[in-house]
């Protein structure tokens, strides 16, 4: 009876908590487990800054084409967009964007359509960030 109370006490004294090296690996363990999601992290926050890249320029492009939806329904008119100046347009992390316009011919007959089309690309690179072609009523020739 002695002999079994003796080890039950000495069981006991050996399991009080965790030890140094029990703490040591398990952070080992954390660690490599953080590295590992390192790299899904940054993939993630770079396809997050070239969405939001996407989503304004894609915003410059309709800007300009409702900029041409919003001018007199003549050819002259519709025509003369095409030579307007074009402002650029930036975000606030520093990318510029340069909005380009090209406008079709006019019709042949007269109500008819005319083609204009509007892309963006990032200033200084010939790279096209959104572009879009839209069909625009035009009532006669001259107003």
């Amino acid at each position: 009876m002695i002999f079994q109370a003796s080890q039950s006490r000495r069981y006991d004294r050996q399991e009080r908590g965790f030890g140094l090296i029990e703490i040591v690996v398990s952070m080992f363990l954390l660690s490599l487990l953080t590295i590992a999601f390192l790299p899904l992290l940054i993939t993630a926050m770079k396809t997050t800054v070239l969405s939001s890249t996407i989503a304004s320029a894609s915003q410059l492009v309709s800007q300009q084409l409702d900029a041409v939806r919003a001018v007199a329904p003549n050819c002259a008119a519709v025509s003369a967009f095409d030579d307007a100046p074009v402002a650029t347009s930036g975000l606030p992390g520093g990318t510029v964007f340069q909005p380009y316009r090209l406008v079709g011919a006019c019709p042949g007959a007269y109500p008819g359509v005319v083609s204009v089309k509007a892309w963006v690309t990032k200033s200084g690179n010939a790279k096209v960030m959104a572009e879009a072609t839209t069909l625009v009523y035009v009532e006669k020739a001259t107003p």
